[in-house]
């Protein structure tokens, strides 16, 4: 899975694979300009986590993590987890990439 969401105010872009409760997952912030920023990311099959915890819990820790570590001036300290709805780039069915 590729995917944008908004948290804090500030859209970041999350991939994922594996199985659930056992994904990597790189959580990559996207600046003002479009342009990647800082990046975290774990590998739930090596690191200590709660294997039980839902997705987006796991992102919102990664977050959680990487705004004070990046010194993220985030533009809504309150503002909630929500995923963006945008263009899809890439479609990947059955290891075939098309380009939409």
């Amino acid at each position: 899975m590729v995917r944008e969401f908004e948290y804090r105010g500030e859209t970041f872009r999350v991939t994922a694979h594996g199985i659930a409760g056992h994904e990597e997952i790189f959580i990559v912030h996207i600046e003002t300009d479009g342009m990647e920023g800082g990046e975290i990311s774990i590998d739930r099959m090596t690191e200590e986590n709660d294997t039980s915890a839902p997705l987006q819990d796991i992102i919102v820790m990664l977050c959680d993590r990487l705004i004070p570590e990046r010194s993220i001036d985030v533009s809504d300290p309150n503002g909630p987890f929500s995923w963006r709805q945008g263009n899809v780039q890439f479609a990947v069915h059955d290891g075939v990439q098309e380009r939409n």
